[in-house]
């Protein structure tokens, strides 16, 4: 089954957000600057990604585990799952969704969230 640019893109996304872990500081570091220098257009765009992730082959192929975990080909592309109502977003938010996402899902970010264990 081959997947539309948005799908890909989407699922992108849900990685960053599901297994920040699979991005070490490095790769975080080179995707947040390489996102401006991305294409605006939704299959570019897309494009891109893989591209960058052809770079990174862990990243790849947990990605490649993302898209199958969240498409499947019985469904016919339909994304499965509570997400199905959520809106879609625009092709123009997905370069900032992604670097929020990125920012958000950094060990930084994630460490300020939680309550510092000094007591231990």
């Amino acid at each position: 089954m081959s997947l539309t640019p948005e799908q890909n893109i989407e699922g992108f996304i849900e990685l960053i957000k599901d297994q920040p872990s699979v991005f070490l500081p490095e790769n975080r570091i080179d995707l947040y600057q390489q996102i401006d220098k991305f294409p605006e257009d939704v299959a570019s765009l897309s494009d891109a990604i893989y591209a960058w992730c052809k770079k990174h082959p862990k990243i790849l192929s947990a990605l490649n585990d993302k898209l199958d975990s969240m498409f499947d080909s019985t469904l016919l592309g339909k994304q499965k799952g509570p997400a199905e109502s959520n809106p879609k977003p625009k092709p123009e938010d997905y370069k900032p969704l992604l670097k929020n996402h990125m920012r958000e899902s950094s060990p930084e970010t994630t460490k300020e969230q939680k309550p510092s264990d000094s007591n231990k």
